[in-house]
């Protein structure tokens, strides 16, 4: 099975060596990296077309879809064929050790991966702490209120079989909440999904892309589209 991993990218000539290092280095299962970029000015491609004279398995991508982090995350999925999709972040807040495990379980049969902070050997280290009660408020809850076995439903680190992505409609606009939707309706379509411990370190260059205000209210809208669901409306 092929691992793709994609990363989308704004500016972050100050992460992306180290980011794509530690991938290369924590990796042992062979894969290419999609650098998505939404223009030709973004300081990260300079850095990643140097990289690419070491490493042949490095592709930049132009966002196709419109400015933003969803629709540079979405042009990835469109690019990839078959296999295994991971989505994760160039300021280095995923743990790349976490990959191989991810992977293994896709191997084993499973459709999704979460990375969890919130169970057993995962953690979450540094962040807002507003945000970080709420993301683990909604993880803590996922298994009783909407019936999904993970624990960190709103981390974007996860990775999913291409079949799922072809077989779920994504109408998320804003950004990471697409991970949340994907996940929800996988699972009322009957999709398996499993999670694994990752820890998760806040940014030490650049600024976060994170739009907190106004992406709450989507994510609050997918949970409770859940909800609905599982309540059979």
């Amino acid at each position: 099975m092929k691992l793709t991993i994609i990363i989308p990218v704004y500016n972050e000539a100050e992460n992306i060596i180290q980011a794509i290092e530690k991938i290369e280095k924590s990796v042992k299962y062979p894969h290419k990296i999609f650098i998505v970029y939404d223009f030709a000015g973004d300081t990260t491609i300079p850095v990643v077309k140097k990289m690419q004279k070491k490493y042949t398995n490095l592709y930049l991508l132009k966002n196709k879809l419109g400015k933003g982090v969803i629709n540079a995350i979405k042009t990835g999925f469109n690019e990839v064929k078959e296999g295994a999709v991971l989505v994760t972040m160039a300021d280095l807040s995923d743990d790349p050790q976490a990959i191989n495990v991810m992977f293994e379980k896709i191997k084993q049969g499973f459709d999704i991966v979460c990375g969890s902070r919130y169970i057993k050997g995962g953690g979450k280290k540094g962040g807002p702490l507003l945000k970080s009660f709420l993301s683990m408020l909604a993880g803590l809850t996922t298994p009783f209120i909407l019936g999904i076995p993970i624990h960190d439903l709103t981390n974007a680190f996860k990775m999913y079989k291409k079949e799922v992505l072809k077989a779920i409609k994504i109408e998320s606009s804003g950004g990471f909440e697409l991970s949340e939707e994907i996940v929800i309706k996988a699972h009322f379509a009957g999709f398996k999904i499993t999670e694994v411990p990752t820890v998760w370190h806040d940014r030490t260059f650049g600024r976060s892309r994170f739009k907190f205000k106004e992406w709450l209210p989507k994510y609050i809208h997918w949970y409770l589209w859940g909800i609905k669901k599982r309540l059979g409306f």
